[in-house]
């Protein structure tokens, strides 16, 4: 029986140490490491069949809706990427949504890059395991269209998890799962808090300034690199919590801000001046900066972190374990 319908989601990722070593322009020179947890936050992706019937070839639905006959002229490029890296060309609809606004620091183009492919393999009758999934996303986004981004948050939206990404000098990719019980890691992350900073921004202009710049922040990319191994052999240690890792967390926030003037913003300085007088042990802003969300963590549990920060819209995240799945077929 031919796939007529697929229903695929991908989770977002919040990346604790490493971000910009990731990147091409560091770790064809130096080995790049990010540690970075997979979320229950996501971005989901319905594709099906398009019947003849319609006028269109094409309808794709997300802040905008395109109705076209060609592939050449669809206008997502994303989803125009992916079908030509599937040599997909025929009448096909796919419609996206997700929990979280878009252009917010956890990586949400690289999931809807993650689940489309991940549904349009199955379209296929085909099954893509998370490491084809990663790198065509990053085939899609890097190599095609050009984007000035690491292949961080590929790797993360397809494995799901607590992982080390580490990232050779030859592009490949290592992963190294972070072994704690499921448990351990939402204790953890029930002592964080995400903070909406009102602002969605293009990562792009930021990560080209950062680019320009690569040469003179390479010395502290380095140092990146080695917070972010030490971050992950902390999080090994028994009785591990925020008032060890959230310091290194800092200190990487602190070496972020002097990659490029961009990053920095009068709401995110506003945010992490109310955390420091909540007694926050540590905390950076997501992402390439200029926007989206803060991360904040504590040494122990506040019930009345949200009652404090009332004034901006924030949540607490939970671990997804299972990455980019197929939740449907019909």
């Amino acid at each position: 029986m031919k796939i007529q319908s697929i229903l695929s989601m991908a989770p977002l990722r919040v990346s604790f140490l490493g971000g910009g070593t990731d990147i091409p322009t560091f770790y064809t020179k130096s080995k790049g490491y990010v540690v970075s947890v997979a979320i229950n936050k996501y971005v989901y992706v319905h594709v099906k069949r398009h019947d003849p019937l319609f006028q269109e070839r094409y309808r794709i639905s997300y802040s905008e809706v395109e109705h076209t006959n060609s592939r050449d002229s669809i206008n997502n490029a994303i989803v125009k990427g992916c079908l030509e890296l599937l040599d997909i060309d025929e009448p096909i609809q796919i419609s996206t949504s997700a929990d979280l606004p878009a252009n917010s620091g956890l990586g949400s183009s690289s999931s809807f890059a993650v689940a489309l492919l991940n549904a349009l393999h199955a379209l296929k009758n085909e099954e893509a395991s998370s490491v084809q999934l990663a790198e065509e996303a990053s085939s899609v986004e890097i190599g095609l269209l050009g984007s000035p981004i690491g292949k961080q948050d590929q790797y993360a939206a397809a494995f799901g998890g607590l992982n080390l990404f580490e990232f050779a000098t030859d592009g490949s990719v290592k992963i190294e799962p972070v072994n704690l019980p499921t448990f351990k890691v939402n204790d953890l992350l029930d002592k964080s808090i995400m903070i909406w900073t009102g602002r969605s921004r293009n990562a792009n202009l930021v990560l080209s300034d950062q680019a320009d710049k690569a040469v003179l922040n390479h010395e502290h990319l380095i140092e990146l690199t080695n917070l972010a191994q030490d971050f992950k052999s902390k999080l090994l240690e028994k009785d591990v919590d925020w008032t060890t890792l959230g310091p290194l967390i800092k200190k990487g926030w602190n070496l972020k801000q002097s990659f490029s003037t961009k990053i920095v913003t009068d709401e995110v300085t506003t945010i992490t001046g109310k955390l420091d007088s909540l007694g926050c042990v540590g905390y950076k802003l997501l992402g390439a900066g200029g926007g989206g969300f803060v991360l904040g963590v504590f040494g122990s549990k506040y019930e009345e972190i949200q009652t404090e920060l009332k004034d901006w819209h924030t949540f607490k995240p939970s671990l997804d374990s299972q990455g980019a799945r197929i939740v449907s077929v019909s």
